[in-house]
């Protein structure tokens, strides 16, 4: 078959202005310079410092030690722990329906999707989203009509409580703890850990130069602790604090109270309880079961303030 350059052309042409729109707008807004010209973007040493998104993409997912921060996961999440979290009972029907396996189009591009994201260890259910559509089209409800019918009830409960555990309580605490920390009028310094990046802009005036926000992600203890270490005050001037989850263990012993052998102890503020910490289920270190009573019996988002453990007890910065 003959290729057909009319259509080929204004395609190719398109696709490429397209594309040198999107990193012209990325440098714009990305980078140090002010307002760069189109014809500047060509110019040493302006062009070495292009924005081209989807590449640094792939060279900041290829490094390891970048996901890390952000959690790792085996390779195979995507297909056995997120795509049923998605879809439900509609996981199930994929396969159960006959058309499934004559791999269909939309199919096979999900499919195909899902495997190139499950090269990268770093694996949230959101990844998925933009292949949820292929797949609810490559799949058929039951053809007899109660089983159609009870298809569709679980299908309108699991998305009510998937819609309210995700949308409700997973990672809930982040924006009351943001506005919490807003209107602490000492706030200098405040070290996130173990959440979501917390939206800074809900801060307002005081982001930047009056208040710092530190995002730790997934750090590991040792690197929470430096940066804490030289962060702790005894009162009366700025102060600095911690938000964590209720669930981390590793904050117990800063937290019971002053004890000298430590660099510092953490003093609880605030806590807000329906908060969730779902990306903190380590069934594989701590069990199935102790992993759910830490993650849900703990459950909740705590603020704590920073506190040198060398403190005078009279400063009324002592737990009581």
């Amino acid at each position: 078959m003959a290729l057909n350059w009319t259509i080929i052309i204004p395609l190719t042409a398109f696709a490429i202005g397209t594309a040198g729109l999107a990193i012209y707008l990325d440098t714009i807004f990305y980078s140090p310079f002010t307002a760069p010209s189109l014809s500047s973007l060509f110019k040493y040493p302006l062009s070495h410092h292009l924005i081209i998104t989807p590449l640094n993409n792939i060279i900041y997912n290829a490094d390891t030690s970048n996901l890390a921060l952000h959690g790792l996961h085996s390779r195979y999440t995507h297909f056995l722990i997120n795509l049923p979290q998605l879809l439900g009972p509609a996981f199930i029907s994929l396969f159960t329906t006959s058309r499934t396996w004559s791999l269909p189009l939309p199919l096979l591009s999900a499919i195909s999707g899902v495997a190139v994201l499950s090269l990268f260890k770093h694996q949230e259910a959101r990844f998925l989203i933009p292949v949820v559509p292929l797949l609810l089209s490559s799949i058929t409800l039951p053809r007899k009509i109660p089983l159609q019918r009870l298809w569709l009830a679980v299908w309108v409960i699991f998305n009510v409580a998937l819609g309210v555990l995700f949308g409700v309580f997973h990672q809930g605490g982040v924006i009351p703890a943001q506005f919490h920390l807003r209107n602490a009028t000492n706030a200098a310094n405040a070290v996130w850990w173990k959440t979501y990046s917390p939206p800074t802009w809900l801060l307002g005036e005081r982001e930047g130069d009056q208040f710092k926000t530190i995002d730790l992600m997934s750090a590991k203890v040792p690197q929470l602790i430096t940066t804490l270490k030289p962060l702790a005050r005894c009162g009366g001037g700025t102060d600095n604090y911690l938000v964590a989850p209720l669930s981390a263990v590793a904050l117990d012993d800063h937290s019971a109270g002053v004890n000298t052998s430590l660099p510092f102890w953490l003093k609880k503020e605030w806590e807000y309880r329906n908060h969730l910490n779902l990306d903190d289920l380590d069934f594989g270190d701590d069990g199935f079961v102790p992993t759910l009573r830490r993650v849900v019996g703990r459950r909740g988002l705590g603020v704590w303030k920073v506190l040198r453990t060398d403190c005078p007890v009279d400063n009324g910065m002592a737990d009581s």
